[in-house]
This record gives structure tokens, C-alpha cells and sequence, in this order.
């Protein structure tokens, strides 16, 4: 499941996300507020913090990441991912290089951090 992360500026979008997402979080509200925020601002930027109760994804959640991802390939300029559960932040590290956008991988303990980097402000905590 995913909660918005408020208080980021208008050409981003935040999720904070625990247990495990569904189809239903992607199309009924994470995927509407990435279009949203896509028709004001491209490119925009996301932030996404996992907290460490992340126990993972429904393989249609999947599907609907990467499809969505692929088709918005060039409007994001800038990911922040704040997460201490390991294999996301493997995978995040092998895609980085082949990603368009700037990634950039925080601790969970720095999700304030990875706010402000998002936000245009502090880079140097990051992992």
C-alpha cells in the first residue's frame, strides 16, 4: 500500500510505501497522480520512500510499474528512492545507468534528505 507524501514541490510526486502493492494502488491512485502531475510538468520528478515492512509487489503491480515506466521513459528528470530493503536497492542500482532520469539512492534513515535532494536542495548524504 502507498500513502502521497505531501509538501514537495508541484513537479513532483511522492510515495511512501509499505506492505505490498497491488494493481489496485497503481491504476486508482498512484498512476493517476503521476498523470496529474505529468500533464503540468514534464519532466517531472518522484520521490520514493520503502519503508522496511515492504514485503513486495502483486505481479500485476508489476506489470503496471513497467509498462507505465516505459511508456514515461524521458519525463522524469530526477528519482529519489529512500530504502533499506536490499534487494530494491540492488535492482535500483543494476537500472540506474540505463535510466534517463538522475537516481539517487538513499538510506531510509535519510528519506528527509532524499526530500530535500528531490526538492532541489542538499545532495551530499547520499548512498
Amino acid at each position: 500500500m502507498y500513502k502521497v507524501i505531501e509538501g514537495l514541490p508541484e513537479n513532483t510526486v511522492g510515495f511512501e510505501i509499505s506492505g505490498k502493492l497491488t494493481h489496485e494502488d497503481y491504476v486508482d491512485g498512484m498512476l493517476p497522480l503521476c498523470d496529474e502531475m505529468l500533464k503540468k510538468h514534464k519532466p517531472g520528478k518522484m520521490l520514493v520512500v520503502m519503508n522496511e515492512d515492504f514485503t513486495g509487489m502483486e505481479l500485476s503491480a508489476m506489470w503496471d510499474d513497467m509498462t507505465y515506466g516505459l511508456k514515461h521513459w524521458h519525463d522524469l528528470s530526477h528519482i529519489a528512492l529512500a530504502t533499506d530493503v536490499g534487494w530494491m536497492r540492488n535492482m535500483a542500482a543494476v537500472v540506474k545507468p540505463f535510466f534517463p532520469a538522475e537516481v539517487k539512492l538513499f538510506k531510509l534513515a535519510e528519506a528527509e534528505q532524499a526530500k530535500a535532494w528531490i526538492a532541489g536542495g542538499q545532495q551530499e548524504k547520499a548512498a
